[in-house]
């Protein structure tokens, strides 16, 4: 999978030229309604995964709850900076140059993105294994990202 994972710092500055990378007004409701909405989203599939058999591939719809939880925690956060993209690529180069104090690790968020890419566009199913070879770096990035954000809005 490493071949497949393009350079941080060259898909930065493509993003970037390319006009993917726009600025938005810090809005602070929408913010708060993603965060919500992830935690929200987080729960239900934890609850739900309880049932999931180890031989299912229902382990897809938990991965990407995970992937669409970490992705909008992703853009809160980014809004503090108000920058807004459509593109997960780009979402995940700026955050990544932007705020290296996150630890956020790009290698794995190209990867996650490309896993889910494969989901959606060529109807590829997970199994326990594959969610399970992912779910501790999801879980650390999106509690770092929970933290950043809370810390961020008792900051406002």
């Amino acid at each position: 999978m490493k071949s497949t994972i393009d350079d941080l710092e060259k898909t930065y500055s493509l993003c970037m030229c390319n006009g993917h990378v726009k600025e938005k007004l810090v809005d602070v409701d929408l913010i708060k309604s993603l965060k919500l909405v992830s935690e929200k989203g987080l729960e239900f599939i934890k609850d739900k995964s309880k049932s999931i058999t180890k031989d299912s591939t229902d382990w897809t719809f938990v991965f990407r709850d995970y992937y669409e939880a970490l992705r909008g925690l992703i853009e809160a956060y980014l809004l503090f900076d108000g920058i807004e993209s459509d593109n997960h690529q780009c979402k995940n180069a700026c955050i990544c140059v932007k705020h290296p104090e996150l630890e956020l690790d790009w290698e794995f968020l190209e990867t996650v993105r490309l896993k889910r890419n494969a989901i959606n566009y060529r109807g590829k199913l997970l199994k326990y294994d594959d969610w399970n070879a992912l779910k501790l770096n999801f879980e650390l990035h999106i509690s770092q990202l929970r933290k950043e954000i809370e810390k961020k809005l008792d900051e406002l």
